[in-house]
């Protein structure tokens, strides 16, 4: 009977435990499980900016460093720096170049920046530093979130697995011999 009642626990506990069921068919083959495919990652955006700011400093004019940058960027921001370049080669400006790109995280806002500086002739340097400080923060505040998530997940199995065996190992045999003993 013992025997039974730790087997229906195991089996009661299997769903907690497996890891498969934790990520969707669909996410199991990506890259980062929950990066998308609109998603960017914002360290290498970061980076990315860090080395636009070093550009523009250096004095570089923006196509040229646009360039630049998207020579070195990250693989997932790429594809947007060389097409913004592409397109700034052929003589747009560059918030236009950049305005296709407005639905990504952080490009948006360096959007706004090329907008604000062809206007108003203000710098982007100072303000690029900040929107990279800025991914950065975030990105730290989401891994913590991620990890505090982690912690809650990792007790699901642990409650799933011990509590049922706690309940069969434990306690049946003491309330097994209690009711056999009485009169």
């Amino acid at each position: 009977m013992i025997l039974a009642l730790v087997l229906l626990a195991a089996v009661c506990a299997l769903p907690f435990i497996s890891p498969a069921r934790r990520l969707p068919l669909g996410q199991r083959t990506a890259k980062n499980p929950r990066d998308g495919p609109g998603k960017i990652n914002s360290l290498e955006f970061a980076d990315d900016l860090d080395l636009f700011a070093l550009c523009l400093a250096a004095g570089l004019p923006l196509t040229h460093a646009v360039r630049a940058v998207a020579d070195a960027a990250g693989s997932s921001t790429k594809a947007e720096w060389r097409r913004a370049g592409s397109l700034m080669a052929l003589g747009i400006g560059a918030d236009r170049a950049f305005a296709d790109s407005e639905s990504l995280t952080g490009f948006d806002e360096l959007s706004r920046m090329l907008r604000r500086s062809s206007s108003s002739g203000s710098s982007l340097v100072q303000g690029l530093r900040q929107l990279a400080i800025r991914l950065r923060e975030q990105a730290s505040d989401d891994a913590v979130a991620r990890a505090e998530r982690a912690g809650v997940l990792i007790s699901l199995p642990l409650t799933g697995c011990f509590l049922p065996a706690f309940l069969v190992l434990g306690l049946a045999p003491l309330l097994y011999s209690l009711f056999t003993h009485l009169p």
